[in-house]
């Protein structure tokens, strides 16, 4: 595995089970940043979309609500730091 992927719960097809996936993810953009997920949940938005109701692009990962370390920032954050529990 490489550092810049990561294994995830794709959407390919609203109301199909989620396919679980390695994705390549890119490098924080300017305002972004990049975290080590120890834990994500799906909540009821997730699950919304999911179905296809709100529609949306796909395919998509869905989970907003997670837990990690950050691993890299993009150009401009000075809010977090490299290493910090966010």
């Amino acid at each position: 595995m490489q550092k810049n992927t990561v294994k995830a719960a794709v959407c390919r097809e609203f109301g199909s089970p989620l396919s679980i996936e390695w994705v390549e993810l890119a490098s924080p953009g300017p305002g972004e940043v990049r975290v080590c997920l120890s834990a994500c949940a799906i909540c009821h938005s997730d699950i919304t979309y999911m179905s296809g109701a709100w529609g949306g692009d796909l395919p998509a990962v869905y989970g907003h609500e997670a837990v990690g370390v950050v691993e890299s920032l993009g150009a401009g954050v000075f809010k977090v730091r490299e290493g910090e529990s966010v």
